[in-house]
């Protein structure tokens, strides 16, 4: 390292001093498994079947494990398909198709909850102004 670099790292905080001493990939989503239309169990739509792994199951819908499977007890969501004795994975269009579920009912409710009326406070402003530090 020369003296010029050994200079520059001093300058710069601790936290970032200590994150430079390692290289961290980044993190990218699985590739998905594609599955060829002759091995397919279900005749829906056997040309185009993936399956997503449980990273990008999380990274789709910015659930955490705990809640997905949560979700899966309450039949919330999609269960996943066993691929291999320790293997599991979500189908792409069922992951999908909960997404688009979400989205409108989320959307629904929230034009339903703006026409409703809004509660008023309990106590009004007489209240604050008879209050000395008020």
């Amino acid at each position: 390292m020369t003296s010029a670099e050994r200079t520059a790292k001093e300058d710069m905080p601790l936290e970032v001093r200590l994150l430079s001493n390692y290289i961290v990939p980044p993190q990218k989503p699985s590739a998905p498994v594609q599955m060829e239309a002759s091995h397919s169990v279900l005749p829906s739509s056997p040309d185009d079947v993936s399956f997503l792994r449980l990273p990008d199951v999380k990274l789709v819908t910015g659930l955490s494990k705990s809640s997905l499977y949560a979700l899966i007890r309450a039949e919330s969501f999609p269960a996943p398909v066993r691929l291999g004795t320790r293997t599991v994975a979500w189908v792409r269009s069922e992951v999908k198709e909960w997404a688009v579920e979400r989205i409108s009912t989320s959307r629904s409710a929230a034009s339903h909850l703006s026409s409703r009326r809004m509660p008023q406070r309990a106590l009004g402003e007489d209240w604050a102004s008879s209050k000395k530090f008020a």
